[in-house]
């Protein structure tokens, strides 16, 4: 596959390369390039953000911000993040295919693309994550995946809530490092709980019944009940990693799992 870039550009900050954006209607973003680098396709600009500023894991008070080109690894790696809900987020990307992979794979990019596939959107759905755009600035992460197409916008970052929280992630894959077949991922707070559900195989979506259930109190039967909610509410697909029968049985299965570890 070829890809052929007619013009270059390192813009040296968001608001740069959001400007370029907007002035170039043939622009294309460029991050890890990981998914972009596989299509054959012309490209009028490329913007590349590799030296936007946007590559950072810090705290702002007691939240978390991950810059949009943070990478997979660095996201498996980083001393913050494994601290951070228990390691939910090093635990959903480090067997994701390779090293050499993980080092492309960047978060701005993932959330760009929607990937129904993604680990990563599953558990930032769960963690009620924000996404920081330089143009539209905070917009909460489960409305971006709601929305029709793609942004015109730069991801700068996303920004992780603080507080005591405890979450778990889950998935059925083939082999150990392919993409998931099915995955979920809960997150629970004092009073609250959040259950995402990915690889349907469309963009990961709340379980919201599941979710309004748990919030009602946790009992010996909650985690099944929850599991099976999540079945019956959320919509399944096929492709050629599995049915959308065999999704919807190993979704009861990995959200009362998921469930069962942040109440243990």
């Amino acid at each position: 596959m070829v890809m052929q870039i007619a013009d270059y550009v390192k813009p040296s900050s968001p608001a740069e390369a959001y400007a370029l954006l907007q002035q170039r209607p043939d622009a294309v973003v460029l991050g890890g390039c990981a998914m972009l680098r596989l299509g054959r396709r012309r490209i009028g600009l490329a913007i590349d953000l590799f030296e936007a500023g946007l590559d950072f894991v810090r705290r702002d008070g007691h939240r978390l911000e991950v810059g949009a080109m943070v990478s997979f690894r660095r996201l498996e790696t980083d001393p913050l993040l494994q601290e951070y809900a228990g390691g939910v987020l090093p635990r959903a990307v480090r067997n994701i295919v390779g090293v050499q992979q993980r080092n492309l794979f960047s978060v701005g990019g993932t959330i760009h693309g929607k990937y129904g596939f993604s680990n990563l959107l599953t558990v930032l759905l769960a963690l009620d994550a924000t996404v920081v755009f330089h143009g539209a600035g905070p917009v909460p992460l489960a409305e971006h995946l709601a929305g029709d197409g793609r942004r015109r916008d730069i991801v700068e970052k996303i920004v992780l809530p603080a507080g005591e929280l405890q979450a778990s992630y889950r998935m059925v894959t083939r082999t150990r490092s392919d993409f998931a077949l099915l995955n979920a991922a809960v997150a629970c707070r004092p009073g609250a709980f959040r259950v995402a559900v990915g690889a349907r195989p469309r963009v990961a979506a709340l379980a919201r019944q599941a979710m309004a259930l748990l919030d009602g109190g946790t009992g010996p039967e909650t985690a099944p009940d929850a599991g099976n909610l999540a079945a019956s509410e959320l919509s399944f697909g096929s492709d050629l990693r599995a049915s959308a029968h065999y999704r919807r049985r190993i979704c009861r299965v990995l959200v009362r799992r998921a469930v069962e570890d942040v109440l243990a």
